[in-house]
């Protein structure tokens, strides 16, 4: 069992094919880096701005509320009455609030790049809970064209999953998604060595690094002694604060650099920048603020780029994957998932002002709309009749508009001409 599970961890993601059957191993196995650090799906989390990334996605996925809709004529309405409906915005599970369910399955998703949950239904067929999976913990199989979900269980057996809610990130097949810790080892192994090591650093009393010195000259055998000796007792970075028993006279000598003159801070804001760029999470997000560079309507736009470059294409994520296994293929033609996106896009108030006034006038938006869209209670039917001005007339009937505004008083009222084809101006064929 052990080396069965070591050799799954070895080919994590890999796709292993024979004819009619393809296996997947989705665990999330610790990869070395050049750094010399292990990095895994679960101890990424450590390095404070891979947490401040994941964080931030997931809770804003999270708080989006998630709708079931109902095609119709006009557009479309909310359909309460159906099962999915409370499972998307209400009660996923008896023991998860629906913010609590998106935030976990957002956050395997950041770190795994696949995000599981097992469907339990109810006797009539219909979705009744959803269960988050541990995303390590699966292993699927195409056999025969379909998809089989398998669960490793905490003592170590395996059970078959017959309704499974997947999602998935970047894929090369659109089966299982890659793991963005994996294909990032390289730069987190770096920014968690350089973390511990500013770490062992300070706590060393910010003492560099140095030579020893001896007295006399050392034959071959002695100083390849203790060369091996010094480099297993304090080589490495769980090495580094250990107290070093110097003999026959050797001294100590500092060559090492300060940490301002090594560009520590420098090096340290770069790699942030860099693990955010993986992510797409703007430098203001996880606190790279310059005094005097950005400026409110600066971050303003980086918010609007954030909705639409990060979280956007996550909320679609969801929302095709939900309509495409919680509802029968009936139900997807006329139902369909989608988040509520709108209070991320907002502006500020003289803004929205200006855009529900333009909108209203045109007569797009109704009284009761923007009261809906603003949190706020509607003001009856007469809210709901749409208002357009009078100050605008087709281009073509301007001249018998204002001929009609000029007649004299008492006159019989003037007839408004229909509209000329093209073509003819003023009556006059040509």
């Amino acid at each position: 069992m052990k080396f069965l599970q070591w050799f799954k961890r070895a080919f994590r993601n890999l796709g292993i094919n024979t004819p009619g059957f393809t296996e997947y191993f989705a665990f999330g196995g610790g990869m070395s880096t050049a750094s010399g650090v292990r990095v895994t799906e679960g101890n990424a989390l450590l390095i404070s701005t891979v947490y401040q990334c994941v964080r931030v996605i997931a809770e804003t996925v999270a708080s989006l509320p998630c709708f079931l809709y109902k095609r119709t004529t006009s557009g479309k309405d909310r359909a309460e009455n159906h099962a999915v409906y409370r499972i998307l915005h209400q009660e996923p599970n008896p023991y998860m609030s629906p913010f609590e369910f998106k935030q976990t399955l957002q956050g395997h998703l950041c770190l795994w790049g696949n995000a599981y949950a097992e469907i339990e239904r109810n006797g009539s067929g219909q979705v009744a809970n959803l269960w988050p999976l541990r995303p390590d913990r699966m292993r699927l199989q195409i056999y025969d064209g379909k998809i089989f979900y398998y669960y490793i269980t905490p003592d170590g057996g395996e059970r078959q999953l017959t309704d499974v809610f997947h999602l998935r990130g970047l894929s090369t097949d659109g089966l299982i998604g890659y793991s963005p810790i994996a294909l990032a080892r390289e730069t987190l192994g770096l920014a968690k060595a350089s973390e511990e090591y500013r770490a062992r650093f300070f706590s060393n009393d910010a003492k560099p690094g140095g030579v020893l010195m001896h007295p006399g000259i050392l034959g071959e055998p002695a100083y390849q002694q203790l060369r091996r000796r010094w480099e297993e007792n304090h080589q490495g970075l769980s090495n580094r604060a250990r107290v070093a028993i110097l003999e026959e006279g050797m001294k100590w000598q500092d060559v090492g650099v300060p940490p301002d003159d090594a560009q520590f801070i420098q090096g340290q804001e770069f790699q942030k920048s860099d693990i955010a760029a993986i992510y797409r999470v703007p430098s203001y997000k996880i606190g790279l603020l310059k005094p005097g560079t950005v400026s409110y309507a600066s971050v303003e736009q980086q918010a609007i780029d954030f909705v639409t470059d990060c979280i956007r294409p996550w909320l679609i994520c969801w929302e095709q994957r939900a309509t495409l296994s919680l509802l029968t293929p009936t139900e997807r033609r006329v139902l369909f998932a989608e988040f509520m996106i709108d209070a991320l896009l907002r502006g500020d108030s003289d803004s929205r002002a200006r855009f529900y006034q333009a909108l209203f006038n045109m007569g797009v938006l109704t009284i009761n709309e923007i009261r809906e869209k603003e949190n706020l209670n509607s003001i009856g039917p007469d809210g709901d009749r749409h208002y357009l001005q009078q100050n605008l007339a087709p281009i073509d009937m301007f001249d018998d508009l204002l001929k009609a505004k000029l007649q004299p008083p008492g006159s019989p009222p003037a007839q408004l001409e229909p509209p000329k084809p093209n073509g003819a101006l003023n009556g006059a064929a040509h």
